[in-house]
């Protein structure tokens, strides 16, 4: 039997909204298959560059890389051929684009809140890449994703507005 090695790379994309934290999946056929972005890695790109291109390409968001993740090995059949495949995920945090824009080989592009992510996710080990992403924003010294402390004097408009 015929056996094809494939290395691919991606990323969990990450973004503080309020006081949510979001992660950035794709979704593909009908029922949707929810997943994290990665695809292919190029001739002379590293795994780093083809994360980031594919996390673009596939979602029309710009990211940049906080992290290597973990790795995932996973072996499929497809055409007769037993494939291996290897992909190289990266944490991510999210610095601009739109997810109207992604390609054509993906259906939707959609923000979850972390938790609702991790539920949506169809693959278990993507499954625990949320995790080790959660375990990494937790131990975070920067405090990139540390929710926006509330302006002085909003929370007195809301608590008299409740009365």
């Amino acid at each position: 039997m015929r056996i094809k090695y494939e290395v691919s790379a991606g990323g969990l994309v990450v973004r503080r909204n309020g006081a949510d934290l979001e992660a950035l999946l794709i979704g593909r056929g009908m029922p949707r298959v929810w997943s994290l972005p990665k695809g292919h890695v190029e001739a002379r790109e590293t795994h780093e560059q083809a994360a980031l291109r594919e996390v673009r390409e596939e979602t029309g968001c710009w990211a940049e890389i906080l992290s290597k993740l973990s790795d995932i090995s996973y072996w499929f059949y497809l055409n007769r051929t037993k494939h291996k495949k290897s992909v190289h995920f990266y944490l991510m945090h999210y610095l601009s684009g739109d997810t109207a824009n992604h390609d054509h080989e993906v259906d939707e592009a959609r923000w979850f809140e972390i938790k609702a992510a991790k539920k949506a996710l169809k693959y278990v080990n993507e499954k625990r890449l949320v995790d080790l992403g959660l375990e990494w924003i937790e131990a975070d010294r920067s405090n990139m994703f540390a929710p926006e402390p509330t302006p002085a004097g909003v929370e007195s408009a809301r608590d008299s507005s409740a009365s």
